[in-house]
């Protein structure tokens, strides 16, 4: 990742595209946990990646970039959700985080659906805090340290509902399997 942000940095557009591709889909469920809205996400996320792009030249004082994106995504929904006079999330459990994933393989696809449905569908029966935690960490690759500055709550929280959701999936699973 350091290469590619040193070639963003020199103002290399094919990386910065590379860069804005692999961020972008986890970047737009956050923000998407936020507003509720397709396009608005859509935009937020866009607009964090041009203010990116613009201000290139500093990419190199940002201690991590990945906090920075999620942050910088979060207080953007923040402001989007105040001017536009909706209801602003009070605590991470207000937020509502869909499971979304994309598959490539269409064979794998086939023979792992009915599981694949299962595990989406414990997944949403988790509580709001667990689900976004759960997501943060399991499938957008983040650390605790990570996903506790994004969401400004103690690693311990994070790592105490990351616990409730594993416990919470293997239950609702068992209890399928039973």
């Amino acid at each position: 990742m350091d290469i590619l942000l040193e070639k963003i940095r020199a103002g290399d557009q094919n990386s910065f595209k590379e860069f804005y591709h692999v961020q972008f889909f986890k970047l737009y469920q956050f923000a998407f946990s936020f507003v509720h809205l397709k396009e608005p996400a859509e935009e937020l996320v866009n607009d964090v990646f041009l203010a990116i792009w613009q201000r290139r030249d500093i990419l190199d004082t940002i201690g991590n970039v990945q906090i920075y994106l999620y942050v910088s995504v979060k207080n953007a929904c923040l402001n989007y959700l105040r001017r536009n006079q909706l209801p602003v999330p009070l605590s991470v459990d207000d937020l509502s985080v869909d499971h979304l994933q994309l598959v490539a393989d269409p064979e794998l696809l086939v023979m792992q659906k009915e599981t694949q449905r299962l595990i989406r569908e414990a997944i949403e029966q988790l509580p709001p805090r667990c689900r976004l935690i759960f997501k943060l960490i399991r499938e957008d690759g983040l650390t605790y340290k990570q996903v506790a500055a994004i969401l400004d709550i103690s690693v311990k929280t994070v790592d105490n509902q990351l616990w409730v959701a594993l416990k919470k999936l293997t239950l609702l699973l068992q209890a399928i399997h039973a």
